[in-house]
C-alpha cells in the first residue's frame, strides 16, 4: 500500500534551509543525500526480494537529472521514491508474515484437535522448524521458498498433522470394523447352534460355518454340516439380517434368492 510523502514535510524542509541562510548548494546536497538513501533503499529492496515499481525508479532517475538545473524538485522526487520503496518492502513483508500467521496458525489448530492418539511428533517437529524460519526470515524467499521457506514448513505441518488425524481416524474405523466381525462370527454361530438344539439336535454333530456376507455387511448365509452322515441328518442353510445393532435368524433351512428383501446373490 502506498503512503506517498506529503510534498509539504519537502516544501519545509527547503524552506527552512533557505530560512538559515543556505543557498542552492545546500539544496542540491540535500537532495544528492535523498538519492543516494533512495538507491540504497532500492538495493535493499532487490536484497530482500520486493520489486520496485517502475515509477519509483523513474523518479530516482528523474532526481538525478534534475539535479543540478532543479534541485529542489530533485529534493522532492528523491525523498518521495525512497518513502515509496521502503513502504513497499514494509508491505510485502507485512504480507508475508500475514500468511506465515494463517498457514501456521491453521496447523496449529489441526494438531490441537487431532483424535487422541495421533502421532502428531512430525508435524509438531514441522510447526516448529517454521517459526524458527519465521524468526530468522530476511528476504522474501526466507518466507515464500516452496521447498524450504516459513510459509512452506508452516503448511507442511498442517498436513501432516491431517494426514496424521485420517490415519488415526481410519486406524479406528477398521479397529471398530474387526470388532463387529469378531462379534458378529460369535452371534451368527450362537443363532445356528440355538436353531440345532431348538429341534432337537446337537450342534457338536455339525460343522459350522459362515459362508458368505453380503457387500453392505448387512446380510450373511451360514451352513451347518453334518460332521458324520447318519440317518435324518441333512445340511441346514442360514440366512440372517443384521438389523438393530444385532443379527437375527431371517430363514432356514432353505430360502428363495431375493427373498425377505435379501440381496439375490445371498443363495442357499
Amino acid at each position: 500500500m502506498k503512503r506517498l510523502v506529503p510534498l509539504l514535510l519537502v516544501v519545509l524542509l527547503v524552506g527552512g534551509l533557505a530560512a538559515a541562510g543556505c543557498g542552492n548548494d545546500t539544496v542540491k546536497a540535500e537532495a544528492q543525500k535523498a538519492i543516494r538513501r533512495a538507491t540504497a533503499e532500492q538495493a535493499t529492496a532487490k536484497e530482500v526480494g520486493v520489486e520496485v515499481s517502475p515509477a519509483d525508479i523513474a523518479r530516482i532517475a528523474s532526481a538525478e537529472k534534475k539535479l543540478d538545473n532543479d534541485s529542489v524538485q530533485a529534493l522532492i522526487l528523491a525523498t518521495e521514491a525512497r518513502a515509496n520503496i521502503n513502504n513497499d518492502i514494509q508491505d510485502a513483508v507485512n504480507r508475508a508474515r500475514a500468511t506465515f500467521d494463517a498457514s501456521a496458525g491453521a496447523a496449529q489448530t489441526i494438531i490441537s484437535r487431532a483424535p487422541a492418539g495421533t502421532d502428531i511428533a512430525q508435524a509438531q517437529q514441522s510447526l516448529a522448524t517454521a517459526k524458527t524460519k519465521a524468526d530468522q526470515a530476511r528476504t522474501m524467499d526466507d518466507w515464500y521458498n516452496p521447498a524450504n521457506g516459513a510459509i512452506y514448513f508452516a503448511n507442511l505441518a498442517g498436513q501432516q498433522a491431517a494426514a496424521a488425524a485420517v490415519a488415526r481416524a481410519s486406524a479406528q474405523a477398521a479397529q471398530a470394523e474387526i470388532q463387529r466381525i469378531h462379534q458378529s462370527a460369535v452371534q451368527l454361530v450362537a443363532l445356528m447352534r440355538d436353531y440345532i438344539t431348538a429341534r432337537g439336535g446337537n450342534p457338536a454333530d455339525y460343522k459350522l460355518g459362515i459362508a458368505k456376507v453380503s457387500a453392505d455387511a448387512n446380510w450373511a448365509v451360514g451352513h451347518a454340516t453334518p460332521i458324520t452322515s447318519t440317518p435324518g441328518s441333512s445340511p441346514v442353510n442360514f440366512l440372517f439380517q443384521y438389523a438393530n445393532g444385532a443379527w437375527v435368524l431371517k430363514a432356514a433351512p432353505s430360502w428363495t434368492p431375493g427373498q425377505f428383501g435379501a440381496p439375490v446373490d445371498m443363495v442357499p
